[in-house]
This record gives C-alpha cells, structure tokens and sequence, in this order.
C-alpha cells in the first residue's frame, strides 16, 4: 500500500460526492430524478457569449490556440478592468490589480497556498461554498467557522472570534449575495474591512452571485467601493452563474497587487491559465450587452417563487432568498441530521437535494435546493414531497 501524503489521505469527500452517490442509488431504484443539488445551471450562455467563442476559435490572426501568459491575454484582463468601472465605479488597474483563474474554486486553493503557512488560519463564513474549507486544509491551514446565523440575517459576528485563533488569522472569506442561504449583505463590508484593519488580516471577498439579486431594490456592492485602494481587500468573480458558463471554468481575482502578484506566482507552477480563446471570449461578454442577465433574473425570480410558495404550501416554513439561485431550509424535525433527510427523500422520490451539513458546521440542520429545473420541475417536485408525506 502506498503511503500518501496526510493532505491527501485525510481531506474530506467533498460534499456533492455524497449527493452523486446518492443520485446513483436513487437511480438504480427507478427513480425518476429532479436534481437540485449541484448549482449547475441549466440554461444556455447567451448566444453573443458562444458567437464570441466561435471567433475567438476561428481568429487566424490571434494566435489564441497556444499557451496563455501566466497572467492570461491583456484583452482579459483590460475588459475586466472596463467591468469593474462600468459596474461598481471602481478602478482597476488592468497590469497589477487582474488575475485570471480557472473558476473561482482553482483561485480559491492558489489564495489559501500563497497566504497560509503550517497551522495559520483562515477565518471562513460558515455555511459556505464547500471549496472553502479543503482549499485551507490542503494548504495545511485550519479553517476557523463564523456561524451564520439565521436569526442574524446570516452576517457573521466577527467580535466573536476567539483572540487565540486571531493571533493565527490571515485571511477573512466571505460571499455575498451568500450561497447557500441567498442573503445579501447591507453594512457588513464596512465591519469586515475594519475587522481585518485592526487584526491585520486580508478581506477576501466572493461576488460570485452579485449579479443576481432576484427583489426590486436589492443593491449588491463590490469591497472595493469601500477599499478603492485595495489596501486590505481581493475580490473573486466567475463567469459560472451571471452567464451560465460554468463548464467553461473562467473567473478573475482582482485587489491588493502584492497579493494578485503571488497568487499568480503559484500558478506559474501549477498551470497556464485559461484556454486563451475563452478569454478573448469572456472579454467580449464583460464588454457586450448585458440584458441577458435581466432574462436570467426573471427566470430564477419564477423559479424561486415556484418552490418557495409550494413548499409554504406543504407547511414548510421556508424563507426566499433575496438573491442567488437556491433556496436554504431547515429539515423537519424528525430527522436527526440534514444528510439523512436528503439520503430518505432522494431515495423514496427521486428529488435530489444537497445535505446542509456538507456548508459547514453551521449548515447542519438545513437543506439546500437549486434552482437548475424549469419550473415544472420544480412543482412536480413538491408534489414528490407531498405525496412522500415523509415530514
């Protein structure tokens, strides 16, 4: 038997291996599946997004089939700049302040590598985006979690950290519009960046759903009409949810140069950035007309509404996000744990939800639902739990 490294041997499964297995088995019963476990949308990127690859593909001119510069194509990097301006009034610095990443959960591990030495912390919202917590134990950092608290609005309270696990913080992450539970910050970005002034800590910031807040007046904000300096902050964006883009595996970090400058120091070791015509592609969508995320919104908005009204129906008492694509509900109370209510409704109706446990510590007790079937999927699988009469 090989003896492998303990950051390998001992990392977790990664939550939605679970649900993977239990789609399998649910499968292999006859089962008629509605998956709302993964965030993996089902809609197509708009067609300027995909007319933008063919040229990129077919530019004789560009030279976009070789390798990328570590730091990915100017043009990238230059419309992500234009992006940040055009949307937030920030600006960004195309040469320093840019990095392209292979999805936010590639840059995510490059950042916990470059950040934390054996045993130093980062100090992570909890529930969260699974890849938060194994990109810090590969790094042989520990994760400190910062319950979110429903009857908080979901806002961590940062005053709550102990001073010894201060003393070894680096880094504070945070995701805001939040996934799983589709809150949205309103003064939190001001507490985070004093926070991390007085410890000495970096404010990581992931606006990975800014673009989808699904009610009238929902404002989403980037850390860096707080921090336009970029003294204390970095920012992740991807192209996966605002333009159903997910297998295209594109997403950009920008902030703090000292920070952009050794995370890609990382990546000169480990890969050539993103497929270069996925690039010259993405600079175009960042550049082009937007409204198809208006469309997105309005379909996610009826989804929502779809699921959250029918399972109130059912007796549930489900709160709707005010952004993101997933509704996050506790179980019923006769289970002992998230992954057990998922595993039994799976497995007796097909409906594939993901286990709140696989968030966090904080996320056990609650189930989380995507937003990735049209909406008579989603009524069909409420009348699945109706008719389960299993809660």
């Amino acid at each position: 038997m090989y003896a492998f490294a303990k950051r390998a041997a001992t990392l977790p499964k990664y939550a939605f291996a679970r649900t993977d297995e239990m789609k399998a088995e649910a499968k292999a019963k006859g089962k008629d599946l509605i998956d709302l476990a993964i965030g993996n949308p089902d809609l197509r990127p708009p067609r300027h997004a995909i007319d933008a690859l063919h040229r990129a593909l077919d530019d004789p001119n560009r030279q976009l089939h070789r390798y990328s510069p570590f730091n990915g194509i100017p043009v990238f990097r230059e419309a992500v700049a234009r992006w940040y301006k055009k949307r937030f009034r920030v600006d960004v610095d195309p040469e320093t302040e840019v990095l392209p990443v292979v999805g936010s959960k590639e840059g995510l591990l490059k950042l916990a590598l470059a950040m934390l030495n054996s045993g130093e912390v980062a100090l992570v919202t909890s529930p969260a985006y699974p890849a938060y917590f194994p990109a810090v134990q590969v790094a042989d950092g520990v994760a400190h979690e910062l319950p979110l608290l429903e009857e908080n609005g979901f806002i961590p309270d940062l005053e709550a950290v102990p001073a010894s696990v201060l003393s070894k913080a680096k880094y504070l992450l945070f995701n805001y519009p939040n996934n799983p539970t589709g809150a949205i910050e309103v003064d939190f970005y001001e507490k985070a960046l004093a926070f991390a002034e007085k410890h000495g800590l970096l404010a990581v910031s992931d606006i990975a759903y800014s673009e989808l807040p699904l009610d009238d007046g929902v404002v989403t904000r980037s850390i860096f009409q707080l921090d336009p300096e970029k003294k204390r902050s970095i920012e992740f964006q991807s192209f996966s949810k605002t333009y159903c883009m997910a297998g295209w595996r594109a997403g950009f970090l920008v902030g703090n140069r000292d920070v952009v400058a050794m995370i890609r120091k990382i990546k000169t070791v480990s890969d050539f950035s993103i497929f270069p015509a996925i690039q010259a592609a993405a600079a175009e969508i960042l550049d082009g007309p937007q409204d198809c995320i208006d469309d997105l919104r309005k379909i996610y908005r009826e989804r929502r509404d779809v699921l959250v009204q029918g399972l109130r129906g059912l007796g549930w008492n489900v709160s709707s996000p005010k952004a993101g694509m997933y509704v996050w509900t506790r179980i019923p109370k006769k289970f002992a744990s998230s992954e057990e209510f998922a595993v039994s409704l799976g497995l007796s109706t097909g409906v594939i939800l993901s286990p709140g446990g696989g968030f966090g510590r904080a996320g056990e007790g609650f189930v989380r639902m995507a937003l990735v079937e049209p909406k008579e999927k989603l009524a069909d699988a409420v009348d699945r739990i109706r008719k389960w009469g299993g809660i």
